[in-house]
């Protein structure tokens, strides 16, 4: 299971520890050109890098580094030298381009020697005719260094680079705004349970930046709200349901003042919950006719605990409208029952379905065992004219595609990848990573957009269970 706090900073900390790995490398190779490597000087910068090399590779197992149009990268992840060390990074990319070199694979068998080695090398090696990359190999081998090797430079397009460093930028905005909220949503339901003020300034933040992010590019944040293995989650459901409902208020043409109130009342819509008995809501068998007689209690009790908690505003009404109201269905049944017709509110009418999807795909409350999303889709649909509005249904069928993001598939090159993102207008052709084939894993994952010219010689046939292939997928999903 996950803690979501645990795993808010994992890619963070290892770019911070790939940025002190190679501010040392830089400071190492700088030194040599003062000093011989006896002086205490060089052997001091020499075991620094050496001990944060061996700290970096303890944590992460590889150490690819690698640099293209003047940016380094480090196990494919674009790492930013402070201003002090960049004169270093400008003078080792001269120096690999003057030697056609394009990156350096760092073994886990290197020695302090080796280092020592190599760093000469990069500084005074001559090449002669022939492959650059292969002459280098040779030399460093005929100094019984096995541990390095280097790699030939890579052509990359300037705009995919671009999009590369863009791609990574938004999915940790992303991940820092997912779990801000799912802290948020627990911080509110803990104030909630205490009976205590809920701050609706803070939560209109949080919901605001998801908009903000949702309007740039939804698939990062979606494939956050596939994630269905949190240590509770209770919280993160919440927050799940208000990126569904947000995607589907955007494609409907929602205002921002709209927005802003559908995610607010969409992340509120669960709160009677903390008004139950904590072993019903976490029950982990099946609810017998007496647990859900007090589970069906929780829309009217989220209204009124709404209602105490925060002053009356446009955000609050619409919040507490939509916990009444999002286990209604159009044709009046679900609960609570009402007598009166009045239209339902079509912000309870996108809960409705954004939280069905959600706790479908999860197997936590209503259900004990998650369902596929595309089987849960199906299941939508099949039950369209009487538990949903049909054409926000459809909608919502559309965003999420015929691949919904997070789904592990299998291709017709016999590869394995994860949608991350969905095509609207190709909906069987979605972008995927790439996580493995017949030869084995993929480390780093690779990219394939199946509507590029590239990936259009390859399809998808299936989707498929990670649990049979012993797969995690969280694991592709929080990393770059």
């Amino acid at each position: 299971m996950i803690n979501p706090s645990a795993k808010t900073g994992t890619d963070r900390e290892r770019i911070h520890a790939a940025q002190q790995m190679m501010t040392a490398f830089f400071v190492l190779a700088k030194t040599a050109r003062v000093y011989e490597t006896g002086n205490d000087s060089y052997r001091s910068q020499l075991t620094r890098f050496y001990n944060l090399f061996l700290k970096y590779m303890d944590d992460y197992h590889s150490c690819t580094v690698k640099v293209a149009t003047d940016r380094l990268f480090v196990d494919e992840q674009f790492v930013n030298i402070d201003n002090d060390e960049r004169i270093g990074v400008r003078q080792m990319v001269d120096r690999w381009q003057e030697l056609g070199i394009g990156g350096i694979v760092f073994g886990d068998s290197i020695t302090t020697e080796h280092i020592t080695i190599l760093i000469r090398l990069l500084s005074s090696f001559s090449l002669s005719a022939g492959d650059p990359c292969e002459q280098f190999n040779n030399r460093l081998a005929e100094e019984g260094v096995d541990s390095i090797v280097v790699l030939a430079e890579e052509i990359i397009d300037p705009d995919q680079l671009v999009e590369i460093e863009e791609r990574q930028r938004m999915r940790q905005e992303a991940r820092q705004t997912f779990f801000r909220a799912v802290t948020t949503v627990k911080d509110m339901m803990s104030a909630a349970t205490k009976q205590e003020a809920i701050s609706v300034a803070r939560t209109k933040r949080v919901i605001h930046t998801i908009i903000d992010q949702i309007s740039d590019d939804a698939s990062a944040l979606m494939e956050l709200a596939s994630i269905k293995d949190f240590d509770d989650y209770t919280y993160a459901h919440s927050v799940n349901v208000s990126i569904y409902s947000l995607a589907l208020g955007f494609r409907i043409g929602l205002s921002r003042m709209e927005l802003s109130e559908l995610g607010f009342a969409a992340l509120f819509h669960d709160i009677g919950k903390v008004k139950l008995p904590y072993d019903l809501v976490a029950k982990p068998g099946r609810f017998d006719e007496f647990d859900w007689t007090q589970m069906r209690n929780h829309p009217v009790l989220g209204a009124m605990t709404i209602g105490k908690s925060m002053k009356l505003d446009s955000h609050v009404a619409r919040a507490m409208t939509t916990a009444y109201e999002h286990h209604i269905n159009p044709d009046r049944t679900g609960y609570p029952t009402r007598g009166e017709l009045r239209p339902l509110d079509i912000f309870s009418q996108i809960v409705t379905i954004t939280d069905c999807f959600d706790a479908l795909t999860s197997g936590r409350v209503y259900i004990k065992e998650p369902i596929p999303p595309a089987e849960v889709l199906r299941k939508l649909m099949y039950q369209m004219t009487v538990k949903f509005d049909a054409f926000l249904l459809k909608l919502f069928v559309g965003i999420i595609g015929i691949y919904p993001v997070g789904s592990m598939v299998l291709l017709t090159d016999n590869s394995i990848g994860i949608v991350s993102r969905t095509n609207q207008a190709e909906p069987g052709r979605p972008e995927i990573r790439v996580i493995a084939d017949r030869n084995g894993p993929h480390d780093p994952p690779r990219w394939c957009d199946l509507a590029d010219t590239a990936g259009r010689a390859i399809d998808i046939i299936r989707t498929v269970d990670p649990k049979k292939y012993n797969i995690d997928v969280t694991r592709y999903i929080l990393s770059d």
